[in-house]
């Protein structure tokens, strides 16, 4: 079971990886809500997984390795990827609009942009998001087979999906918080939901220019 609960570890531990938490954060801050938010950290999680076994499955049944060549571009689109989300929150941020309503006795805050009737567009884009990160950090998990020490393909894919599921429960941990916190600006006043929604775009920007250049 060790090899099992390390992959747990070093899965939860890779979703918290700046570029990770800067892609979600940008998705959670237009729905200030910490079970929304979860919703954007799974379904980032899912398409990260999906990367990542593919990429693994690849090594163990037919040893193709992603070329070295390859990851590097794969960052670069990584950081442009990031680059354009932080541009995309920090112009959404700025036409935020936050409404309350009761329910259950309980107040629920809404914040969407204006024109919200688009937001079904961008309903899959986290999860596309998350297979881009999955290839271009595909490393970890390959590198997990070794330290595993599969010695079959169903020990090697068990591993990898385990180091998946700790991902996921890293991610959608991590959107959790992201959700309460961008639910309680809300909560306080529209000028401060637009604050953090800009200050998210910011970050991510710079986040994805260092990525761009290192």
């Amino acid at each position: 079971m060790l090899p099992y609960t390390a992959a747990l570890v070093l899965g939860t531990v890779h979703a918290l990886e700046a570029d990770h938490m800067a892609a979600v954060t940008s998705f959670a801050v237009r729905k200030p809500a910490p079970l929304a938010a979860a919703r954007f950290g799974v379904q980032w999680a899912f398409g990260h997984g999906a990367s990542l076994l593919l990429a693994g499955s690849a090594l163990l049944l037919i040893g193709l390795a992603i070329p070295e060549t390859a990851s590097i571009w794969l960052d670069r689109l990584v950081a442009l990827v990031l680059v354009g989300l932080g541009v995309w929150t920090l112009r959404n941020a700025n036409r935020l609009r936050a409404h309350t309503h009761m329910h259950d006795g309980r107040t629920h805050v809404h914040l969407h942009p204006e024109r919200a009737g688009h937001d079904h567009d961008h309903r899959h884009a986290p999860t596309m998001v998350g297979m881009l990160h999955g290839m271009a950090g595909a490393a970890p998990a390959i590198a997990l087979l070794n330290i595993s020490g599969a010695n079959s393909v169903l020990q090697g894919v068990s591993a990898i999906l385990v180091f998946a599921l700790g991902t996921a429960f890293g991610m959608a941990g991590y959107a959790l918080f992201a959700g309460f916190i961008a639910g309680r600006a809300a909560l306080a006043s529209e000028k401060l939901a637009r604050a953090v929604g800009r200050f998210t775009g910011i970050g991510t920007i710079i986040i994805g220019i260092y990525w761009l250049f290192r």
